[in-house]
């Protein structure tokens, strides 16, 4: 039999998973304590902030006291790295290898599971995006190498070498379309502005994609006349 407190953390970690269907940050091997302490430290992250998070505000919400909390993570900076390294693992162990076969088809396949993140576990794909600046530098140096950008680019240097992706256009202008585009569709998505779920405007999103990265974009008739 397990302790009180293992207990209480058990029984709301069952709460949380009935709102959301996959919790991409949840490890199953982790304590009940631990595991509880995570969840509810995303959910406060998310709505108030880290800097506006309290360990006490972290514990009262994991059903845990603070000294539960501190066996696990020694603070709040050390929690959020956990959940920052985990997520990212997460997801970028998701994204598909990239290899000589049609851009477009990679393309969709990498577009693909982001939105699938989107549905997943939103709330984590968002933290990952606005604590990127503070957490990544901590990271290893041998997972910083298999970051995002260098996902994209990779796949960038397959559409240029098939002539798909405009070879003249800065790369890092083209990364940073895509990469924005992601980024503000999970906003969206957050603030219901765009309809759940993600996945569904897969087509829309790859399309729209492709024409900005193409090296010859559809022009209308009144850009024709603008660049004569």
């Amino acid at each position: 039999m397990g302790s009180l407190t293992e207990k209480l953390a058990t029984a709301n970690m069952s709460s949380m998973k009935q709102d959301t269907p996959c919790r991409t940050y949840l490890d199953p091997d982790d304590a009940p304590g631990k595991r509880a302490i995570v969840a509810a430290a995303l959910e406060l992250f998310a709505s108030k902030g880290i800097e506006g998070t309290s360990v006490r505000a972290i514990g009262a919400a994991a059903g845990l006291t603070n000294p539960a909390l501190f066996r696990h993570f020694s603070g709040k900076e050390a929690l959020g790295l956990h959940l920052f390294e985990r997520i990212f693992r997460r997801f970028r162990g998701s994204l598909p290898a990239v290899n000589e076969s049609p851009f477009a088809d990679q393309l969709r396949a990498t577009l693909a599971a982001y939105l699938r993140f989107f549905d997943e576990d939103l709330q984590a794909a968002l933290f990952l995006q606005e604590t990127l600046r503070r957490f990544w530098p901590q990271l290893p140096a041998t997972l910083r190498r298999q970051s995002l950008i260098a996902h994209f680019r990779a796949l960038m240097d397959v559409g240029v070498a098939q002539s798909v992706v405009d070879a003249n256009e800065d790369p890092k202008l083209l990364l940073a379309a895509v990469l924005g585009l992601l980024g503000q569709f999970a906003r969206q998505l957050n603030f219901n502005e765009i309809p759940s779920p993600a996945i569904s405007h897969l087509d829309a999103v790859h399309r729209l994609v492709l024409r900005s990265l193409s090296a010859q974009p559809a022009m209308s008739p009144s850009l024709r006349r603008a660049t004569r």
